[in-house]
C-alpha cells in the first residue's frame, strides 16, 4: 500500500467529505473509487 499526501482547499474538502457522507462511506474509500473509475475511464480511451 502507498500513501500520497496532497493540498486540497477547504472548500473542496468540504465537498468531498459531504459527498462521501452522502455515499455512507469513509472520505478514503470515497477518493479510491473516484480514482479507479476515472483510470478505468481513462484505460478505455487509450
Amino acid at each position: 500500500m502507498v500513501n500520497i499526501n496532497i493540498e486540497i482547499s477547504e472548500e473542496l474538502h468540504k465537498e468531498i467529505k459531504l459527498a462521501s457522507i452522502m455515499q455512507d462511506t469513509t472520505l478514503k474509500d470515497y477518493i479510491i473509487k473516484i480514482l479507479e473509475k476515472k483510470t478505468k475511464e481513462l484505460k478505455i480511451k487509450l
